[in-house]
């Protein structure tokens, strides 16, 4: 039995992580587009491929395509798009429908980091709303509010390759002071910029084993 087998999940994430009909109503789809032809069905995502395997059971899927860590937000979102505002619909003091995620799976900053948002410093405290306007900030804000109210769920920020380096290594920062493991994936097969059915496979494979490592 896997390390995870069975254990309840919720996943926060961007378009990498939807599909039409498995998301929260409101939320912003990508999955499936024309723009990557094989992505077909919901059991070729990165996430119900790691669920099937271990027999996950999924909380909630908050995931939102476009959607930035931070609250600089496309022209088309609002604030209460972003990641700091969707986590605590599922990951505050009364997660899902009152129960609480044993495994929570993050993954953005690709959003912030195509639009140019500004990545900012490492903060850990009084952040202000002009603060969480930069991707940095924003990301400790969001670590210190999930670890906070889920301390004994076992979580993990993906990283996604390609981010502008300022903002991976800022994560990197941030995971790091909340105790929060983090994978930097490596050499995910896209197009348009979105995993197609073997970046997919790639993306599950690689979060599995950060997840099962011992």
């Amino acid at each position: 039995m896997s390390a995870i087998q069975n254990r309840s999940l919720v996943l926060l994430g961007d378009s990498y992580t939807t599909f039409k009909d498995h998301i929260p109503e409101g939320n912003y789809v990508y999955y499936p587009r024309e723009t990557v032809p094989d992505v077909t069905d919901v059991e070729m995502t990165w996430w119900r491929i790691l669920i099937r395997k271990h027999d996950l059971r999924l909380l909630c899927n908050e995931s939102s395509s476009g959607t930035t860590i931070s609250t600089k937000v496309r022209e088309t979102h609002t604030i209460k798009d972003a990641f700091i505002s969707r986590m605590k619909r599922v990951l505050g003091p009364e997660g899902v429908n009152g129960q609480k995620p044993e495994v929570i799976i993050i993954m953005g900053g690709t959003n912030d980091s195509w639009i140019g948002n500004e990545a900012g410093q490492t903060q850990f405290g009084e952040w202000t709303d002009e603060n969480l306007l930069q991707v940095i900030p924003a990301a400790c804000y969001m670590l210190d509010y999930i670890t906070a109210h889920n301390p004994s769920a076992q979580i993990l920020f993906l990283i996604n390759c390609g981010l502008r380096p300022e903002i991976e290594s800022g994560l990197i920062s941030a995971c790091t002071h909340y105790g929060v493991p983090f994978h930097l994936l490596q050499n995910i097969s896209k197009q348009n910029g979105h995993p197609d059915v073997e970046g997919m496979r790639q993306i599950a494979q690689q979060a599995e084993q950060a997840l099962c490592q011992p």
